[in-house]
C-alpha cells in the first residue's frame, strides 16, 4: 500500500481542525495547559485501530490517519461540514467555545461539547437543541449560565467544609 505524502499546507490545515476540535472539548490543549493531557488521551483512544497503539499527537497522524480523525470530527459536529456555513459572523467564536469547554471541564463532564448533561443544558438555557447550532448571543447566555453554577457549586462545597 502506499502513502500519500499531503502538502505541507494540507497537513497545517488539517492539524489546525484538529486542534480546532480538540480546544472545543478541552480547552486550552497547548504543551502543559491543564487540557493537554486530556487531550491526548483523547486523540489516542480516537485514532487506536486494529489492535495498534493510537497517536497521542497528532502530528505523528499519517495523512489517511489525519483525514478519517476529521470525517470522525465532522460526524461528531466538532468541526464544521466543508462548503457549508457554520463560520459565519454570528457563530461562536473559539474563545466562547474554548470557555465553554473548560466550563464543561470544570463541572466534571468529561465528554466536553458532546456531553449529554451539557446538552441537556443547552436545551434549557438556550432553547436550542445542541451546542452546534449556538450563536454568539446563545454562547454568551450558556457561558454564564454555566459560570454560575460553577459558582455556586464551589459554594456549596466551601459551605460543606465549614
Amino acid at each position: 500500500m502506499t502513502q500519500t505524502k499531503a502538502s505541507p499546507k494540507r497537513r497545517n490545515s488539517d492539524l489546525a481542525m484538529i486542534h480546532m476540535a480538540a480546544k472545543r472539548l478541552f480547552g486550552d490543549v497547548s504543551k502543559g495547559s491543564d487540557g493537554r493531557e486530556d487531550y491526548e488521551d483523547w486523540l489516542e483512544e480516537q485514532t487506536r485501530s486494529d489492535g495498534k497503539e493510537g497517536k497521542r499527537s497528532a502530528g505523528k497522524l499519517t495523512t489517511p490517519e489525519r483525514i478519517a480523525l476529521i470525517k470522525t470530527l465532522r460526524r461528531k459536529g466538532l468541526i464544521p461540514e466543508r462548503g457549508r456555513g457554520g463560520a459565519g459572523e454570528d457563530r461562536p467564536t473559539s474563545a466562547q467555545w474554548g470557555k465553554i469547554g473548560g466550563l464543561a471541564r470544570s463541572m466534571g463532564w468529561d465528554k466536553g461539547l458532546e456531553d449529554a448533561r451539557l446538552q441537556a443544558f443547552v436545551k434549557r438555557t438556550t432553547k436550542t437543541s445542541s451546542t452546534r447550532f449556538l450563536n454568539r448571543t446563545q454562547a454568551s447566555k450558556l457561558i454564564t449560565g454555566l459560570e454560575e453554577w460553577v459558582r455556586q457549586r464551589s459554594e456549596g462545597a466551601d459551605d460543606a467544609m465549614s
